[in-house]
């Protein structure tokens, strides 16, 4: 593991190491100048103490760059008061960050989640501010829950490191996630609470759609996951199946439950067998005290667990994702709501090419068949072209399987007339005849 500033790990005295980089958030806080960049991971990741002393600080700092992804919570620092102190960009866009954005005080960087230790190289953050655990018998502390939406590399390289050491924080498996003693900066120790991401309620087009999906999945594949509704039905109905194997981006309470029935035990997995491996957490008290020291899991910086070619590497490799739209020629649409960033690019086209890659891998994409605008009336999410200013996530070149709660549409090796056909077929059947009248005009079937 490499080390920052070339300095060698005296273990032996990580103790007397640790007493003399004590400090409060205030004097951390107190290290940041004008034109600084700070990397800040995001979630339960995010030093809370010391962005609060920062903040306090905001109205007399000009040009600071804040790296974040994924808040949990509103801080201080992202409200339109300090606008004109604070630029924060961000890679992942959640209920927190939708509501920045719209406000100009957040701005998102559309890169591949893969991508993530790259984009954190070309920003070069001077300051790197991370919660942590507790450190372990030997001086090493996790980096924990978030540590996927951070990277090492930027601990190596910063100028500063400041942590803030939480008890609350679980300790996760994996030499990727961890940092010595030595290698900080200032060490603040703060137990705050952690914020609890507790299931989304499962609804009944959820639970069709899970149905046909768990039908794809036979005993022995491996998969992925993501978050939410969706999520939690293909969970439940993966109950019956038997040695599953995961390789996610993220691990969630539905992984838990699976891991706990012996559904998932990685017994067939060729690649890293027994283990689950991921690179972030996003769940309940429940879920952070099962992570905690399990040696089931091997956790990993994000441009490892979401590389195509190391997912291609698990046989029978599944991956299932949500999209938000799908044209009738397979574009699929999973960030954005016309020129309205909803969410971001993540790791859905890493887990895409991955599984197309991998021996009998199948690509999933999921979608309810329609939605309700404000005013209560139905739409399709089947639409014969993306409105205008959509962004495209997943090319049609690249997607294979289109799922909504009227059935399966295998797009692979299709022509357009075909795509259309049985992409009009898992539509809302109020939606066909017109779908079907668009397709023809636009010269499609």
């Amino acid at each position: 593991m490499p080390l920052k500033k070339n300095q060698t790990l005296q273990q032996y005295n990580w103790r007397e190491q640790y007493r003399n980089k004590l400090c409060s958030a205030e004097e951390a806080a107190a290290l940041v100048e004008d034109h600084d960049v700070i990397a800040m991971a995001g979630g339960s990741c995010v030093p809370e103490a010391f962005s609060c002393a920062l903040t306090r600080r905001g109205k007399e700092l000009h040009d600071v760059t804040l790296l974040v992804g994924f808040a949990l919570q509103q801080y201080d620092f992202m409200r339109p008061a300090y606008r004109d102190h604070f630029t924060i960009e961000t890679v992942f866009v959640g209920p927190m960050e939708r509501a920045c954005i719209k406000q100009g005080i957040t701005t998102y960087v559309p890169i591949h989640l893969q991508q993530l230790g790259q984009w954190l190289d070309a920003r070069q953050p001077n300051i790197v501010a991370n919660a942590v655990t507790p450190p372990d018998e030997n001086g090493y502390m996790s980096r924990s829950l978030y540590a996927g939406l951070s990277h090492r590399r930027a601990f190596e390289q910063a100028d500063t490191v400041i942590v803030e050491v939480n008890s609350n924080l679980p300790y996760l498996n994996g030499d990727d996630l961890k940092i010595h003693v030595s290698e900080v900066d200032y060490i603040i120790e703060n137990d705050f609470p952690l914020v609890e991401v507790q299931d989304i309620s499962i609804r009944a087009t959820e639970k069709t759609i899970a149905g046909y999906i768990s039908e794809m999945i036979p005993d022995g594949a491996t998969i992925q996951l993501g978050l939410g509704g969706l999520a939690n039905a293909i969970g439940y109905f993966l109950r019956d199946k038997k040695d599953l194997g995961v390789h996610a981006e993220v691990v969630s309470n539905s992984i838990m439950e699976l891991m706990k029935l012996g559904v998932v035990n990685g017994a067939r997995k060729n690649f890293l067998p027994g283990k689950v491996l991921g690179c972030y957490c996003v769940g309940n008290q429940e879920l952070w005290d099962f992570v905690d020291h399990n040696d089931d899991f091997v956790f990993a910086e994000v441009e490892y667990v979401n590389d195509p070619a190391i997912i291609a590497r698990n046989d029978h490799f599944i991956s299932i994702n949500n999209t938000l739209n799908v044209d009738l020629t397979g574009q699929a649409a999973s960030e954005s709501i016309g020129t309205q960033q909803y969410s971001g690019t993540g790791g859905q086209v890493n887990f895409v090419h991955g599984a197309t890659q991998s021996r009998g891998g199948k690509s999933i994409l999921a979608l309810n068949s329609t939605y309700k605008d404000k005013k209560g009336q139905l739409h399709s999410r089947i639409v014969p072209t993306l409105a205008p200013g959509t962004i495209v996530t997943t090319s049609r070149c690249d997607v294979q399987y289109v799922v909504t709660e009227y059935g399966v549409a295998d797009l692979r090796w299709k022509s357009i007339a075909d795509r259309v056909r049985s992409l009009i077929k898992i539509a809302h059947p109020d939606f066909r005849d017109e779908l079907c009248f668009q397709a023809r005009k636009l010269g499609w079937i």
